[in-house]
């Protein structure tokens, strides 16, 4: 089933992560800007292109397979934001709101994978019943 990813919270939610990662990161010094930054940046765009890339597959576990990427993306980037807000690279009061951000894409994709799941196991049980009757 190819889904519009547009039409998923977790896709918003990604998106304005990788935005406010991209403009928050454009602030830090030129050093860590080409080495922390890229890291921090990359990490914040892979969510958003792990959830489009499940929208565009056709089976439900090849969704869940990008999902799931998109969640240790989403982890990465709080990691990384903790860390930058640690050793002073960026802000606290940035760092505070985009780790809040990050988390909530985290517990947000963790809670669409549980949901997809139980579609599947319900998928199979019908089909079972159905094959059954």
């Amino acid at each position: 089933m190819i889904r519009e990813p547009e039409s998923l919270k977790v896709h918003a939610l990604a998106d304005a992560l990788a935005l406010d990662i991209h403009r928050v990161t454009t602030t830090l010094p030129a050093l860590e800007r080409m080495i922390f930054g890229a890291q921090l940046r990359g990490a914040a765009l892979s969510a958003p292109l792990h959830i489009r890339a499940g929208c565009a597959k056709s089976a439900s576990e090849d969704f869940l397979m990008e999902l799931e990427a998109a969640a240790s993306a989403g982890a990465q980037c709080h990691y990384l934001l903790t860390l930058a807000r640690r050793v002073g690279m960026l802000p606290e009061a940035n760092c505070g709101t985009l780790e809040e951000q990050a988390l909530h894409l985290v517990r947000s994709l963790l809670l669409l994978m549980k949901a997809e799941r139980s579609k599947q196991r319900t998928r199979a049980l019908n089909a079972v019943q159905a094959a059954n009757a």
